[in-house]
Parts: structure tokens; C-alpha cells; sequence
């Protein structure tokens, strides 16, 4: 009898390939085990083992070469999700499998091996192992494919796996990615004047030094090393001083690696107790109908709805059971992070990109062997790929937020949605919090397929933020405006910085200026690359695409005409700080944008020193809207609102409600009231109205009634379908072929058209958007779409037009 196995291969296949294996590998081998295998002439893939049997398959099947694990590094339940979102999304397995594992467990010929350390004496390895790493280190690199060269073990792969598992060697993608300790610079004196006699003879000759003579007594009286940061706090410290005593040799500054999380050796926190509001939500949600287990947990901001998850997490956790904590940017939910490891520090690991591959590895092999140290995992949207085993509770934190959405590669899931599915494998129970949900959970939350529970008081009986309208037509008239701030702001911005308490001013647009123009010709530079204009950035002098990052310098004069000074139109972040430095020259300003937080720790560089009163304005995009909690703030500002009321997509109305609702949400949040302030031209817009009387309701009324009546979701599901090519004429007409084909079976097809941004880095884009009914089975369509799809690479004139397929965009 024969036998064989079904892999899934890290490539974009459509169907799992089947391999031949023996008597006894068909009896070792089980669902989730790397195996080895050939592809193609001469590549060697580590593929993923998926089903063995005894069906001879249509091919020659070849052989696997090796075995890599005892063990599955997948669990059955995470198959059974990946396949989930591969047949959903329309996506390969082996696209949903190279998403999910870190790439050091998906070895591949072409992979580079090169050594980072030497073994410890007290590192027990096998000689095989010893031997191998003794030629990486005389030589820079070996490839993968050529590692049996170099060892005489029957399993070479094996050999690799034990060397990256004591971090002896690494592969060359995480060598030139990897993911830097966080340091911080620590002060000590040096060890000269730790005796008293120097010190003495040291305090004498600084009489006339007063400054340095008290940054030095301070320094006196701290028993170890002590962070430069926390140093300067400390009363008489001078940081110039602290300067010259480092100059001097007095002082001595050190680098220290401090882990991000650190161990938690203290005890635990105990919870805080939960108000009658807050109580009755856990309640309903503890002892809600287990058949119906998503629950869509509608509180208005700074209702209390992390106390509520917290309790939830810790009964999930007494009981032995898994927990995910879903958060839409690691970078930008510090706060919650500290706050959940203060409670849950020794079960709770964080995972996301941005730590190294080896970290990454370090959680999934802990997750499959169910430590305690992680029962809870926070993540980003890719940890509800992770190896999940016993899971108790999801919570899927401002479950709005279009960053759950994968838009760049395949899989393009929703982390959402995904969580959602994850729930229903695992008879987990999900939480969808936010402020503001989007419509489409709070239709399924209406319809009763989720769960409804609301917060409407905040924390305390805190009020809600007071929110006016500022007419920047009725204002500009009466020429009360200085710059881009109407008088009614800058006073508010006045009284609320004389109180001593801080502002927050927001505007959706980084840069300085959307784009220059000339006042002669109307010439506005362009992208070479991109169908955009260029945006003007006046820090740098530069004009920058935001799509491609194209940049060339400001030039004074026109480049079409000749005529001198073209002018910035619109309005950016950068020009916002410019002014509000202007107009309040003592105030302590900052921004927050993509420009500012670019570098590794930027995001909680700003968050912390406008947390600990270093600033007293921070201007910003939406990166101010997701979830920020800042005591100090009192006055939120709106520079200008209207450029997310009237944007050309079904959502806009929703997306501009959520993002100034949240933003709006910043202030008054530790007792004190809050005030919030509007710029805008077109007051009566009905977002706006909804806005200011805080009414969610009138919105998803609206919005629900419009959907249904022009046939978008939640009762239409949508396929968008994108096409890019260099050449405009090939992709317009593999487009139209495309969108023919699909009309013959479908009738809601729209376009081909292009998108606002026509041209991204040469590539020409155009869209196909499909409709399908929203109560109906999308299993059969989505197979009429992928035969559509077969065909279309049959035709040689197409098979360099490049297809990606989104289900469900944004």
C-alpha cells in the first residue's frame, strides 16, 4: 500500500500538495508537523503537514526528505481557523500560513544562515550542532540548501532548528530585521569620587558652581545607578550641569537594555471595584445564553469599559483558560498595556511585528505548551493567527478601528471579524468595545445576533465633554480669525493653559500644506511616480509624495512659469504647530504624526511627556484618536473638520463621527469638565449635529437607512477587485474583459473605474467592485469569481496585469 501527505507550502498555491512517505511516517506524522520537502528543481521548502492518507494522487507524488518536529508547531483548531480565512478571503493557504508563522520556523533553501554567539560551556549541544556552528563561524554565510555539506546527520534541518532554538545562529531575514532592545542611559558617579575625601575636595572647588554643586549632592545620595531621565526630575538638578560633570569624568553614563515588559516579580494588583453600571454589564455578560457568545459592549469613552474587560480576564484566568486581548496599534496602547500588566503581569505576553523573530517564536512554542507565563496575550491584529489551544475570552478593543484591517498583502481579514470566528471554534466568549461601532456590528448587535451591553455614564458620574461649532465662514467674516484659529479658540486655548491644564488640537492631515501652487500659471507639483500632488513639508524644505515617499526640494519660483514664490494651500499638522507656536511662544508644543514618530520608541516618547505635564499643546492626526487616556487634558480642538465630511466613500459620514467623537473623548477625563471645539464651514452638517448632542443613535439610523437604500453592508457584502500594470491601455482593457466576464454571472458589478489615486510607483490602478446579497451563502460566487480568475491568466496579453482580491473592504 502506498501512503502519502498533503502539505501546505509557504508559496501561493491553490490547493495543498500531496508527497509519498512510508508505512511508519504515515503512523509518526500528524496535522500541524513540518516536514521537508522538494519543490520544484531544486528548492526545499518547509512545509506544513496537514493530512496523511492513502488516495494516489493525479501526479507522480515525490518524496518528503525530512521530518522536522516531534510535535505539531500548529494546533487543529488553528488549521481549522487559517482555512477559515483562506476560503473566505479568497486567499491561498500557504499566503494565510507565511501571515501567521515567524519566519524562522519557515525555513526555505533560499534562507542564509550566520552566526551570532558562541555556545556557553554550560550549553549542552549535539556534536552535530557544534560542528555546524563551528563552520559559521569562519565563514559569513551558508544557505540553507547546502547546510547537509557541512554535517553528516540524517537530518540536517534538525541540526538548524536546535542552533536557532539556543539563539547560536540566526536566518538572514532576522539578522537585517531585527527588532532592537529598548536601552536606557543610566548616571553614576565615577569611581574616584565615591571616596569621601575626593567628594569633599570636589564640593570645596565647585563653591562658586551652585548648579553643579547640587546636581553633584544629589548624586551623592543615590546607592546604585540611577536613569538619566528620572535624575533630571529630582529637585537641584541641572541638566547642563549633569552635562559638564559628565565632561569632567564626575559622572559616568551607561547603557542598559530594560525590557519593554519586564518580569513581574510583585505581586499582582488587585482590580479595582466596579461601579453599579459597570457590574450589571459583567453580570450580563458572565451569564449570557453561551450559544450566543459575541457581545458588542457599546460605552460612551471613559465609560469604564477596560475595568469591565479586566474582570472579565481575571475570571477567565482562574478557570485555567486562555485569554486575547486584540488592541488596533501596539505602538499606540502603551497606557493599556501597563495597566493589564499591573494585574496580569506574570500570565501576560505581548505580541506583535515589531518584536524580533526570535521573541516571536519564543511565544508561539509557549503558547503550544500552554505555560502560564501566556495565558493572556496582547496583540496586534496577526496574534489571532497564534496557536490557541484553550481559549476562554476575546476581546477585541476599539473594535472600530480600521487598523484591524490587513490592506497591503494577502490575507486582507478583518482581525475582527477573524476574532469573531476564533470565538465560535474555541465556544469562546467575544467583546467588541467602543465608543462608536461601526455599523455594521451594532446592525448585527440590533438583529440579535450579537449580544448588547451599554455603558452611557462615564467612570464616576464624570460628565461627557461639552462640544461646540465654531462657523469659520461667520468668523473669517467678521475677521476673527488670526492665521487658522478663530478667536473663540484661542481664547479657550488661553483660559485652559492659565488653569494649568493641557490641550489637545487635532487635524487629519500631516505636513504642512496638501499641496503648493503657483498664483500665475496654477501649476501644483506633481509625484513622478504617483498620480498625487506633492505635500509640502516646511521643516524640511521638501515636497514630499505621501505614497511613495518621493521628495525634492522647494523651490522658489515656479517650475512651469518662473513666477517667484508659490503658495502652500491648505492646512497640515506642521502648519498647525507653526502658528500655535506663535500665538503661545511659552506654551510647550508638540506634534504627533507619522513624521514625528517614525523612530522606534516616537510614539511613546510623546505619549509620555505629554502623560507627565512636559508639554502643555499637542497637535496631531488621528493618531490622537485611539484610546489615549490624559488626565490633564481639558480643551480639544478641531482645527478644521470638513475635510472628513465630504470624502467620496460610503463610510465617510460613519468614519468622520467615530474619529471626532474619539478625539472629542480626550478631554475631561479625571473629573475636571471638558470643552471641545469644532472649526468648520458647513455647521449644519448632520454628522456634525449628531456630534454635538453625542447621539451614536441618529447616526447608525441614518447611516442604516442610506445603506440599505443604495445596497451596501451590512445588507450587500462587497468583492473589490484591483488591477495594476505600468502600461495604461493593457490594464484598461484586461479590466473591462474582467468586469465583462464577471457581468455574465453577477448583477451588481460597478466599474471598472480608478480610484481617487489613479497611479501608485508607476502602477497604473483601476477597480472592479461586486455586490453580492448579504443573507445568501458567498461560497458559490466566490468559486464563479476564481474561475473568472483562472481564465483571466490564460490570456497571455493579461499574465502580467497583477490581481489582488479584498472581501469586505474598507
Amino acid at each position: 500500500m502506498h501512503y502519502f501527505v498533503d502539505v501546505i507550502l509557504p508559496l501561493p498555491l491553490p490547493k495543498p500538495f500531496t508527497y509519498q512517505i512510508t508505512e511508519a511516517e504515515h503512523a509518526y506524522i500528524k496535522p500541524g508537523i513540518r516536514l521537508v520537502v522538494p519543490f520544484g528543481k531544486k528548492k526545499k521548502y518547509a512545509a506544513l503537514a496537514v493530512e496523511t492518507h492513502t488516495r494516489i494522487p493525479a501526479y507522480e507524488a515525490k518524496w518528503i526528505d525530512y521530518i522536522i518536529d516531534e510535535h505539531p508547531m500548529v494546533t487543529s483548531s488553528q488549521l481549522k481557523h487559517w482555512r477559515w480565512i483562506s476560503e473566505y478571503y479568497m486567499c491561498p493557504m500557504g499566503l494565510v500560513l507565511r501571515a501567521a508563522v515567524p519566519s524562522m520556523l519557515l525555513l526555505e533553501s533560499e534562507t542564509e544562515l550566520v552566526h551570532l554567539q558562541a555556545p556557553t560551556s554550560n550549553l549542552s549541544i549535539s556534536n552535530n550542532a557544534r560542528l555546524l556552528w563551528d563552520k559559521l563561524a569562519s565563514v559569513e554565510k551558508i544557505p540553507l540548501a547546502q547546510v547537509s555539506d557541512y554535517t553528516t546527520a540524517q537530518n540536517p534541518f534538525k541540526v538548524v532548528q536546535e542552533l536557532l532554538d539556543h539563539k547560536l545562529i540566526a536566518t538572514r531575514e532576522e539578522v537585517y530585521g531585527r527588532y532592537a532592545p529598548k536601552e536606557e542611559v543610566r548616571l553614576s558617579m565615577a569611581q574616584e569620587y565615591q571616596k569621601e575625601d575626593k567628594l569633599i575636595t570636589l564640593l570645596g572647588s565647585l563653591e562658586k558652581f551652585e548648579a553643579q554643586r547640587q546636581t553633584l549632592l544629589q548624586m551623592a545620595q543615590q546607592k546604585q545607578p540611577i536613569s538619566r531621565p528620572v535624575f533630571y526630575k529630582l529637585p537641584g538638578v541641572s541638566k547642563s550641569s549633569v552635562q559638564t560633570l559628565l565632561q569632567k569624568g564626575v559622572f559616568e553614563a551607561t547603557s542598559h537594555k530594560v525590557d519593554r515588559l519586564p518580569i513581574k516579580t510583585d505581586a499582582e494588583s488587585p482590580l479595582s471595584p466596579l461601579t453599579q453600571a459597570q457590574q450589571h454589564v459583567l453580570e450580563q455578560i458572565q451569564n449570557a445564553n453561551k450559544n450566543l457568545s459575541v457581545h458588542l459592549l457599546h460605552g460612551v469613552t471613559a465609560s469604564g469599559k477596560t475595568e469591565v474587560y479586566m474582570h472579565l480576564i481575571q475570571d477567565v484566568l482562574r478557570s485555567g483558560k486562555q485569554v486575547l486581548f486584540l488592541v488596533p496599534e501596539i505602538a499606540l496602547t502603551a497606557q493599556l498595556i501597563q495597566r493589564l500588566h499591573q494585574h496580569f503581569g506574570r500570565q501576560m505576553a505581548v505580541y506583535h511585528s515589531r518584536y524580533s523573530q526570535s521573541e516571536r517564536v519564543e511565544v508561539w512554542r509557549a503558547l503550544l505548551e500552554k505555560k502560564p507565563s501566556v495565558q493572556l496575550i496582547v496583540g496586534a491584529r496577526s496574534a489571532v493567527l497564534l496557536p490557541f489551544s484553550d481559549l476562554g475570552l476575546i476581546v477585541v478593543d476599539e473594535s472600530h478601528e480600521y487598523a484591524y484591517k490587513q490592506f497591503e498583502a494577502a490575507p486582507r481579514y478583518h482581525a475582527r471579524d477573524a476574532a469573531v470566528v476564533l470565538g465560535q471554534i474555541h465556544k469562546a466568549t467575544v467583546v467588541l468595545g467602543s465608543a462608536t461601532p461601526s455599523v455594521e456590528s451594532y446592525h448585527n448587535a440590533t438583529q440579535g445576533k450579537y449580544h448588547l451591553n451599554t455603558l452611557t455614564q462615564r467612570f464616576e458620574g464624570f460628565q461627557l465633554p461639552t462640544i461646540e461649532l465654531i462657523d469659520l465662514k461667520s468668523t473669517q467674516k467678521k475677521r476673527q480669525m488670526q492665521g487658522v484659529f478663530s478667536a473663540p479658540l484661542i481664547e479657550a486655548i488661553k483660559e485652559t493653559l492659565k488653569k494649568g491644564d493641557q490641550v489637545i488640537l487635532f487635524q487629519n492631515r500631516r505636513g504642512y500644506a496638501p499641496f503648493v501652487s503657483c498664483m500665475a500659471c496654477g501649476h501644483v507639483p506633481q509625484c513622478a511616480s504617483c498620480d498625487v500632488s506633492l505635500t509640502y513639508h516646511s521643516h524640511s524644505q521638501q515636497l514630499k509624495c505621501h505614497y511613495c515617499d518621493y521628495a525634492i526640494p522647494v523651490h522658489g519660483h515656479c517650475t512651469a512659469c518662473g513666477t517667484p514664490q508659490p503658495r502652500p494651500m491648505g492646512l497640515g499638522t506642521q502648519q498647525v504647530e507653526e502658528e500655535i507656536v506663535k500665538l503661545f511662544p511659552k506654551a510647550r508644543v508638540a506634534r504627533m504624526d507619522t513624521d514625528t514618530t517614525r523612530g522606534k520608541n516616537g510614539h511613546q516618547l510623546l505619549i509620555d511627556r505629554f502623560q507627565n505635564r512636559e508639554l502643555d499643546i499637542l497637535v496631531g492626526t488621528q493618531m490622537l484618536t485611539k484610546g489615549l487616556d490624559f488626565g490633564g487634558v481639558s480643551l480639544v480642538g478641531v482645527v478644521q473638520a470638513d475635510g472628513l465630511l465630504h470624502f467620496p466613500n460610503f463610510r465617510a459620514h460613519e468614519r468622520a463621527f467615530q474619529m471626532l467623537l474619539q478625539v472629542a473623548g480626550r478631554a475631561g477625563r479625571a473629573g475636571q469638565h471638558g470643552s471641545v471645539l469644532v472649526q468648520t464651514y458647513d455647521v449644519h452638517h448632520p454628522v456634525l449635529t449628531q456630534l454635538i448632542n453625542n447621539d451614536y443613535q441618529d447616526m447608525f439610523d441614518s447611516q442604516i437607512q442610506q445603506r440599505g437604500q443604495f445596497k451596501y453592508p451590512p445588507f450587500q457584502r462587497l468583492i473589490r477587485l484591483e488591477f495594476k500594470h505600468k502600461s495604461f491601455a493593457v490594464l484598461q482593457e484586461a479590466a473591462n474583459w474582467f468586469a465583462s466576464a464577471l457581468r455574465a454571472n453577477f448583477p451588481e458589478v460597478l466599474g471598472p473605474q480608478s480610484p481617487p489615486v489613479g497611479r501608485i510607483r508607476n502602477q497604473y490602478v483601476m477597480h472592479i467592485l461586486l455586490k453580492l446579497p448579504a443573507d445568501k451563502s458567498t461560497t458559490a460566487p466566490k468559486a464563479q469569481i476564481m474561475r473568472v480568475v483562472n481564465r483571466f491568466e490564460q490570456i497571455a496579453s493579461y499574465r502580467s496585469v497583477r490581481i489582488h482580491i479584498d472581501v469586505d473592504p474598507i
